[in-house]
């Protein structure tokens, strides 16, 4: 079975075992399109990825119908509370990799006898998940320099450069040129 954390608080300290989870491969698109009279088809300008929803069905497991059972509804309203915003959530299944999420949806729960049944819907507004990464700093002494930037994530993303000048004298000016590998 998968265990879930919301913030590294457990999904099943408040009663919650997550019987299936649902992450699609990837988020829908946004496809940016023109139609123009007259002619066949459409214009393509390209298109993006919207946010990512993540469905978790679940089970809520009380050690009574009554005073256990309504704590434990109180405390995961508590813990995925959406005006806490975005929060990190990682799974027993994928070490190392943590999605940022937060609650978006209806949350019902249907009680049977001491349990109840509920779909946990969690939107990403970034649509992917973020892994622990090889960084290498480098620090480069002469000019020109070349060194290579390796990421270890399944799809591009956009770099980040941080420039520091530690020294005392200005930077007149540097240039960063940023080429992507073919295979």
């Amino acid at each position: 079975m998968i265990e879930a954390w919301i913030d590294g608080v457990k999904w099943s300290s408040v009663g919650i075992k997550i019987i299936r989870r649902d992450i699609p491969p990837l988020p829908d698109t946004r496809d940016y399109t023109v139609q123009i009279a007259g002619e066949d088809g459409e214009v393509d300008f390209g298109s993006e990825y919207g946010p990512r929803i993540i469905n978790h069905e679940c089970i809520l497991i009380a050690d009574d119908p009554r005073l256990d059972y309504q704590a434990k509804v109180r405390a995961i309203a508590k813990l995925f509370d959406a005006k806490r915003g975005d929060r990190f959530i990682t799974y027993s299944d994928q070490p190392g990799k943590y999605y940022q999420a937060r609650y978006a949806g209806t949350l019902s729960i249907e009680k049977i006898i001491f349990d109840g049944m509920f779909q946990l819907p969690l939107k990403m507004h970034k649509p992917f998940p973020v892994s622990n990464e090889k960084i290498v700093e480098v620090e480069v002494t002469q000019s020109p320099g070349i060194f290579t930037v390796q990421s270890d994530g399944d799809l591009s993303a956009r770099p980040i450069f941080v420039l520091t000048n530690n020294g005392t004298t200005t930077v007149n000016g540097f240039t960063i040129l940023n080429e992507y590998e073919t295979e």
